[in-house]
């Protein structure tokens, strides 16, 4: 994935072509890898991957549909809520979303579609990618999702720099630096990491979610250490930064 540093968006155009634009406060489509928390005034041009409905009381005990899932596009994976039902808002769909804004939900940036947003099927001609494409995790750096205040469903490649229990006796909690930063790597069972030691080049997959002044916490749902012959090589090169 090419450097963001820049904060440039790109602009879905139909048939896929694409135009930057310089800031997102333009009022054009985003790109969903860098929503933060705060953020309003959002269009983006995404893909459904999953969608549930759920019946909710308000606290004026008034019964509403209410829709959550994922979207993606080329960038990322996000969740979103919808506080209505929309019709337009179907798996596999490709769709245009306007005027959402974004809150965190469970230490994750969540795209909320509000009742003043606008939802709109996109054209069946336009070239975006495929929803096997989309649902596969996209591999990330961890400078660049810290930089972002976190990400959904992603894989990262580092060292293992630390290790700890947790009180509970059920989860690690460890420190993994791909050398472009750090985050708390916390696997869900505890023997998911047993051959996990300090050292160990690992790829891990899960959400980078935030943790206060804690930083950020990568909650693993799948986490493997590396080949043998390219540990060894990894090894040469870990162990002077930190020994």
């Amino acid at each position: 994935m090419a450097a963001k540093s820049d904060f440039s968006f790109r602009e879905y155009k139909k048939h896929g072509f694409f135009s930057f634009v310089p800031s997102p406060s333009d009022s054009r489509n985003r790109e969903l890898w860098c929503l933060k928390q705060g953020e309003s005034g959002i269009n983006c041009v995404c893909r459904v991957l999953e969608v549930s409905r759920k019946e909710i009381k308000t606290k004026e005990g008034v019964e509403k549909v209410v829709l959550n899932g994922i979207i993606a596009d080329h960038s990322a994976k996000i969740p979103f809520v919808s506080l209505e039902e929309r019709a337009q808002l179907v798996m596999d769909k490709v769709v245009q979303i306007e005027n959402a804004y974004v809150r965190r939900w469970k230490g994750l940036a969540t795209l909320y579609i509000g009742k003043n947003a606008r939802v709109s099927e996109i054209d069946k001609d336009i070239d975006f990618p495929s929803w096997t494409e989309l649902i596969k995790p996209k591999k990330r750096t961890i400078g660049e999702i810290v930089l972002c205040e976190g990400a959904f469903d992603v894989i990262l490649e580092g060292d293992v720099v630390s290790t700890s229990q947790s009180g509970k006796g059920d989860r690690r909690k460890m420190v993994l630096d791909d050398g472009t930063g750090a985050v708390f790597l916390e696997l869900r069972e505890r023997e998911k990491g047993e051959g996990i030691l300090f050292g160990t080049p690992v790829e891990a997959r899960g959400n980078v979610v935030s943790a206060g002044r804690s930083g950020y916490v990568l909650i693993a749902e799948k986490v493997k250490a590396k080949g043998e012959e390219f540990m060894i090589e990894e090894m040469k090169n870990f162990l002077p930064r930190y020994t």
